[in-house]
């Protein structure tokens, strides 16, 4: 027995992993440390989150069950909850409602309302010719224009402009007639004769796995032809940090075929590896006969050219069910002590 102790001791440093058993892992909902960093969870809702940063304000903005804005720290400064009238605009740090916007670039959101609404259902009598009369003089006088997609849950049929025009917002109905709108899934929208204004987020990585901190799996990665119209598939993600399962061990039989086991769930033990330091922790994760281990994780880190500006990274667990997690499932920023 002591043998088999000290055997089993050597091969784990072999290995590179502590000789320490799974149970004295903490989950990530412990917040697992190293010397200089620590996993802190800044969302809680399993399902997979949209995660982008702002380069002109050096902020991420999380897109999930609630809207948060994580500033370059990995601190969480606002949230604000999803609902039919309350979204986040593609790419954009702008959250739009049904009387106004937030703009997650102030150093304290808040509702601000519009101003004034131009063609909506009681005032909608422009012409062709008087929608561009009126619309082009109000688009060269705005700082910021934001488009965004019909609402017909909330009785909305039109598209939609929001312009910050001389310190305040105006919400302006589309005259689908007299432009050209295009609207490509989850990319926003496009309108020829007035491209929009605004500064846009860009999307972060998990270099190990080429996926996209998408929110939604063809973005992510799973439709080439979506990836190929991102600017971020032209950017280069160097890996900051490195994420390994240590070990895993077969703990229960998830699924059978004909009585026979061909999938697992199980504990795996992980180590996160951020320069010289390690961060330990254990999940469950999910294993199927003749496929890769699912640990259910991706490690997200921003492009190169500002990775000088942040060092936070954000680990993103989403389970598959109850029953392939201990409770530790969302988005959990890495941040220094």
């Amino acid at each position: 027995m002591f043998r088999s102790m000290i055997t089993g001791a050597i091969i784990a440093l072999w290995m590179g992993m502590p000789a320490i058993a799974a149970s004295d892992y903490p989950l990530l909902k412990d917040n697992p440390s190293s010397a200089h960093y620590t996993l802190v969870q800044v969302n809680d809702y399993w399902s997979p989150a949209n995660i982008t940063y702002s380069p002109a304000g050096n902020f991420f903005v999380l897109d999930s069950l609630k809207i948060s804005k994580i500033d370059a720290l990995g601190n969480k400064v606002f949230s604000l909850k999803n609902s039919e009238t309350t979204h986040l605009l593609p790419f954009t740090y702008y959250i739009a409602t049904s009387k106004g916007l937030y703009d997650l670039s102030r150093s304290r959101p808040k509702l601000e309302r519009f101003e004034q609404v131009v063609n909506d259902s009681k005032t909608r009598t422009l012409t062709n010719d008087s929608f561009h009369e009126i619309y082009g003089q109000a688009y060269a006088d705005a700082d910021i224009v934001v488009y965004d997609e019909p609402n017909y849950e909330e009785g909305i049929d039109k598209y939609r402009a929001y312009m910050w025009i001389k310190g305040g917002w105006v919400l302006f109905y589309l005259s689908d007639r007299a432009i050209t709108l295009d609207s490509v899934y989850d990319l926003g929208i496009t309108v020829a004769e007035y491209p929009a204004k605004f500064n846009r987020t860009v999307m972060l990585k998990d270099v190990q796995t080429k996926t996209y901190s998408a929110g939604n799996s063809d973005m992510a990665g799973d439709n080439p032809h979506l990836v190929a119209m991102l600017p971020e598939s032209k950017m280069r993600y160097p890996a900051r940090g490195r994420l390994k399962v240590l070990h895993f061990s077969k703990d229960r039989v998830e699924d059978t075929y004909h009585g026979i086991p061909v999938a697992f769930t199980g504990t795996a033990k992980h180590r996160l590896r951020i320069g010289n330091e390690d961060l330990f922790f254990r999940e469950v994760a999910l294993k199927a006969v003749r496929r890769k281990l699912d640990t259910q994780m991706h490690w997200y880190v921003v492009p190169a050219p500002y990775q000088d500006k942040t060092q936070v990274g954000f680990l993103e667990f989403v389970p598959i069910s109850n029953l392939t997690s201990e409770g530790s499932g969302g988005v959990y920023a890495l941040r220094r002590k």
